[in-house]
């Protein structure tokens, strides 16, 4: 399987699994974070799709800017903030968002990987900026777990802080 069949396939699997989740969650907060980063997995998997049929065009760039998703995502865990709701989290909720961030870990290590021995340097920089746009994954899902483990404080927590504060989207 070539890179971006692979690549295609981790888009829609974390697509998917974004997906299950949010429809199976009732806290309309989280619900909204995930249906963001499934989109956002779509429009990963689209610009992969692009790729494939036409190899030597990398355009088309916007597809992996996630700076809306960034701010909609900031929103959200302001909102949560504000609200400073304590209430329970299962195990079961924990652990679903541990998986993402592993997933998020892995999809960031591959795409590193894979810009490391890319010799044409277009298409390095195309895979440096979906390992950014992963990282960026990575940062709003742990931020979600620092939520789940510790609703009431979060908005005190130097995790909200940061993320407010985050910049350099994509």
């Amino acid at each position: 399987m070539d890179i971006i069949d692979y690549a295609m396939k981790m888009e829609q699997d974390g697509k998917a699994y974004y997906e299950t989740h949010a429809a199976g969650t009732t806290d309309p907060d989280l619900k909204r974070i995930l249906v963001l980063l499934a989109e956002e997995e779509t429009r990963h998997y689209e610009y992969f799709k692009r790729l494939k049929a036409n190899p030597k065009d990398i355009s088309g760039g916007e597809l992996l800017s996630g700076s809306q998703t960034l701010e909609n995502v900031k929103n959200i865990f302001q909102s949560m903030a504000e609200k400073g709701e304590s209430r329970p989290f299962g195990q079961d909720v924990v652990s679903a968002w541990t998986t993402a961030l592993r997933t998020e870990e892995k999809s960031k290590a591959f795409y590193e990987e894979k810009a490391s021995i890319e010799p044409d340097s277009r298409k390095k920089e195309l895979l440096l900026k979906i390992a950014k746009e992963e990282h960026n994954h990575i940062h709003m899902v742990d931020s979600v777990l620092m939520y789940l483990k510790a609703p009431s404080t979060f908005a005190d927590s130097a995790q909200f802080k940061n993320f407010r504060s985050l910049e350099g989207w994509g």
